[in-house]
């Protein structure tokens, strides 16, 4: 399992300590105050709230004063929460993409081919998006945007562990004998990232995406990238043997 990672320095402004609220929820043997599970109450409407509006009214139809109605909570307090609707899809992106990377490194480890444990990991991801493309459309043309805010530091470290886990893939299928000793495993693990996040964007663009259409144009992308990857030597394949 894999451990936390430090968070960085965040500013003293509310809301700074949101992810450590959320991370002692989810750890069983944590213990919430009464200031805390008010403040993870108010993050888990909020961030709700987001997730409905946003999917069914989309990003310009979304409004702040509409997302604080239907959260319950005053317009001010939002703004203690988020500060525009940017950060409240960084918000959204940070609740929901960890329970699809714990479900993707799950489906790896059974996987026995780096092709195989790559489109494992990925495959939950595009089981989310097509269930609610409108969402998924809009969250991930916002990740990038650039924010140092509480839920734009949370957005980074999420993607960094994402790097890691396929660095981690990488590794497994060096050791394997499926790429060569020489593989830079950060670098090849941002290579296949990359591909993915064009090729999902791509797909999304379909009106009714179809998540075995998707998974499978990113199994060619990603075999065509591990054929042009230098082979193992032959040392290491008879080691194998």
């Amino acid at each position: 399992m894999k451990t936390i990672a430090p968070r960085p320095a965040l500013s003293n402004r509310p809301g700074a300590d949101l992810y450590e609220v959320r991370d002692k929820v989810r750890s069983a043997s944590a213990e919430l105050g009464l200031r805390e599970r008010h403040k993870f109450d108010k993050l888990e409407r909020i961030s709700n709230a987001a997730h409905r509006l946003f999917s069914r009214e989309g990003y310009e139809g979304t409004t702040l004063r509409e997302i604080a109605k239907e959260a319950e909570v005053a317009l001010g307090t939002l703004a203690l929460y988020a500060r525009d609707k940017r950060d409240l899809i960084l918000m959204l992106f940070n609740k929901v993409i960890p329970p699809l990377l714990d479900q993707g490194r799950k489906n790896a480890k059974l996987a026995t081919s780096l092709p195989d444990s790559m489109i494992a990991f990925f495959e939950p991801f595009y089981v989310a998006y097509a269930n609610n493309p409108t969402l998924y459309r809009i969250v991930l043309s916002q990740i990038y945007s650039g924010t140092s805010s509480v839920h734009g530091n949370e957005n980074n470290l999420i993607r960094k562990g994402l790097i890691d886990d396929l660095a981690d893939l990488i590794r497994r299928a060096v050791t394997a004998g499926e790429c060569s000793t020489g593989t830079d495993p950060t670098l090849q693990a941002k290579s296949f990232y990359f591909l993915y996040f064009a090729a999902v964007r791509a797909w999304l663009a379909d009106e009714s995406p179809v998540v075995k259409v998707g998974t499978a144009e990113l199994r060619a992308l990603f075999e065509h990238h591990i054929a042009g990857l230098p082979p193992p030597s032959r040392k290491s394949s008879k080691a194998r043997r």
